[in-house]
C-alpha cells in the first residue's frame, strides 16, 4: 500500500507541474513585455563640450574651425562628391596684433535650423555668433568671462553658453523661442559659481585657528629638534677625528722610546769612544784654516775745520 500512495502522489506533482508551468512562462512574458506607447521619448544629447566640426545633412553643409587663419569655414560638395569652402568668416584680426591674449579664437561651432553658431573667447571676455549659410554675419552677443563651449536643447528652447576661469565657471542662458538666429542678451541668464578658496575651506574647517597652531608649532619644533640630532652627530664625529689624530703621534713617540731604550743596553764604552771621537774631530773641521795676518792699518787724516770738534762747542765759554 505504501508503494501504491507513493506512486499516486508523485504522479500527481507531475501533472500539476505540466498543467501549470505554460500559464506561469505566459504571465512572466507579458509582464517583462513593455509597451510601445509607454517609451519616453527623448531628444538627442548635445554635450557642452568644444567642438571642432559640424554637419547638416538636410542641407549638405559642414562647418569647421580654422584656427590657421583664425576663421569660420563653410565646406559644401558638388554633384561629384568634391569638398570645396564656399565661404569663410574671419574671427578675429591677427596680424599685426602682439597682445595675444586679447584676440577672439574660435572654440566650439555648430550648426543649428539652418544657421552655423560659433563660440569665440580670449582672455576675458566671449562673443557668440550666427552665421547664414552664406557666412554672413545674423547676430552677434558679448558677454564678460571666459567661454569655451554651448549647447542647444530644442525641447527646451534654451542655449547654453560655458567657461571655467580661476575663480569658478560661468553658465550663459538664451532663450530661444524666436529661433536660434534672434536670441537677446536681454533675455540672458547668467550664473555664476565661485570655487570656494584654500583659506575660506580651512576657516571653515578651523574657526578657532587651533589646528594651524598646532601645525605651525609642530613644524618649527620638528625642524629645531632635526637640526639639534645632526649638529650633535657631527660633533661626535668631529671629536673621534681629533682623538684619532691626537693619538697617532703619541703612538711614534711611544714606539722611538722603545727602541733607545732597548739599544741603550747594548752599546758598550768602545761604542761611547767612538762616538764622542767623531764628534770631536767633525767639530774640528767645521772651522776653517786661517793665518794668523793683523789688517789692522794706521789711517793719518789731515786737518779740515768741517770735521772740527771746536767749531762744535757753545761760544759762552768763548767769552
Amino acid at each position: 500500500m505504501k508503494s501504491e500512495e507513493l506512486r499516486i502522489i508523485i504522479t500527481g506533482w507531475i501533472a500539476f507541474l505540466l498543467l501549470f508551468t505554460p500559464l506561469a512562462a505566459q504571465e512572466v512574458t507579458e509582464i517583462d513585455m513593455p509597451s510601445e506607447q509607454s517609451a519616453p521619448a527623448y531628444e538627442p544629447y548635445d554635450p557642452l563640450i568644444p567642438q571642432m566640426f559640424a554637419f547638416d545633412k538636410k542641407n549638405g553643409i559642414f562647418a569647421g574651425i580654422n584656427n590657421v587663419d583664425n576663421e569660420i569655414v563653410i565646406v559644401s560638395h558638388t554633384g561629384n562628391e568634391k569638398l570645396y569652402i564656399s565661404h569663410r568668416f574671419l574671427v578675429d584680426r591677427v596680424v599685426g596684433i602682439h597682445d595675444v591674449d586679447h584676440i577672439y579664437r574660435p572654440k566650439s561651432v555648430a550648426i543649428y535650423d539652418g544657421y552655423v553658431a560659433f563660440l569665440a573667447s580670449h582672455i576675458d571676455s566671449c562673443y557668440f555668433a550666427v552665421l547664414d549659410l552664406n557666412g554672413k554675419l545674423v547676430k552677434k552677443l558679448m558677454f564678460l568671462g571666459q567661454a569655451n563651449a554651448f549647447s542647444y536643447s530644442p525641447s527646451a528652447n534654451e542655449l547654453y553658453i560655458s567657461g571655467e576661469n580661476e575663480t569658478g565657471f560661468d553658465v550663459i542662458v538664451l532663450n530661444t523661442e524666436n529661433g536660434v538666429s534672434r536670441v537677446d542678451i536681454k533675455d540672458a541668464l547668467i550664473l555664476h559659481y565661485q570655487k570656494p578658496r584654500l583659506s575660506e575651506e580651512i576657516a571653515k574647517r578651523d574657526p578657532w585657528g587651533i589646528g594651524m597652531a598646532a601645525i605651525a608649532m609642530s613644524v618649527v619644533f620638528l625642524a629645531l629638534l632635526l637640526l639639534y640630532l645632526v649638529f650633535r652627530q657631527l660633533g661626535a664625529q668631529m671629536q673621534t677625528i681629533l682623538e684619532r689624530r691626537a693619538l697617532k703621534p703619541k703612538e711614534k713617540k711611544v714606539e722611538l722610546r722603545r727602541e733607545t731604550v732597548s739599544s741603550n743596553v747594548a752599546i758598550s764604552e768602545g761604542v761611547y769612544a767612538a762616538i764622542a771621537a767623531a764628534i770631536h774631530l767633525y767639530g774640528e773641521e767645521l772651522h776653517d784654516v786661517e793665518n794668523t795676518v793683523l789688517t789692522i792699518n794706521k789711517v793719518s787724516r789731515t786737518y779740515s775745520p768741517w770735521s772740527s770738534k771746536i767749531h762744535g762747542l757753545n761760544t759762552y765759554f768763548k767769552r
